[in-house]
């Protein structure tokens, strides 16, 4: 299987790249942002790895090519923007709603690309989409333009999934609870303590273990699954 992969370069992202290969599949990932990781991820397990900005169309439309020339039958858009803290009322509505559009389009255009070269390919495809447990329960205050976007995608998810299994691509989404990554490296101690206490597993997710339902969901064993939202939550919010 060739896999295109959105945000490779740490944390779940680059969980599922060394999963995936590990499985013997094609990896294809992005990096916005430090090249030498990147490479040196490439070096550890053989994938590709390709500059990728989702804050600028023009990089956007570059790798949307390069899912019309690369024949790949599995999508995981896991890059993400940082989740700037910021109470609503202190929020401009422009810087709302560019977060918005970031979060949206290049998940928007590399899916409906895929969904397009599997038709003329007549074959199947999967994609799968890396969202959040916000997604299903209250959210935390000062993470509105994070929540909102991640909403919408879920909401993209589904229409997918809806109108993508004609031409034979399933869609769907995980929603990971806090997991130990660099994407949590900001908060303190004693909070990250403090949310494992209240899980029934009493723990954070690992990577790892994100990147596992990620390949389930790619793989043939999840042929009956379309339009879900899996929490990897630990026995919360289920």
């Amino acid at each position: 299987m060739r896999v295109l992969l959105t945000g490779g370069n740490s944390g779940i992202g680059e969980a599922t790249v060394r999963r995936l290969i590990a499985d013997g599949h094609h990896v294809v990932f992005t990096f916005c942002r430090n090249p030498d990781k990147a490479r040196v991820v490439a070096d550890a397990t053989g994938a590709e790895p390709r500059h990728y900005d989702q804050a600028s169309a023009e990089s956007v439309a570059e790798l949307a090519d390069v899912v019309r020339a690369g024949e790949f039958q599995a999508l995981v858009n896991n890059a993400s923007q940082p989740a700037e803290r910021r109470l609503l009322l202190k929020t401009d509505v422009e810087a709302f709603l560019a977060y918005q559009m970031v979060a949206l389009r290049g998940l928007f255009v590399l899916s409906r690309t895929f969904a397009e070269q599997v038709k003329q390919r007549g074959g199947a495809g999967a994609i799968v989409n890396v969202l959040t447990s916000y997604t299903l329960g209250m959210p935390p205050a000062k993470l509105a333009a994070y929540c909102t976007s991640k909403h919408a995608l879920l909401g993209l998810t589904r229409s997918m999934a809806v109108e993508f299994i004609r031409y034979g691509v399933r869609v769907n989404a995980v929603a990971p609870g806090m997991t130990r990554t660099d994407f949590i490296g900001d908060l303190p101690a004693a909070f990250i303590e403090q949310v494992e206490q209240g899980l029934p597993m009493g723990r954070l997710a690992t990577a790892l273990e994100v990147a596992g339902v990620i390949r389930f969901l790619l793989s043939p064993d999840a042929a009956y699954v379309n339009g879900a939202n899996l929490p990897i939550t630990g026995g919360q919010e289920c």
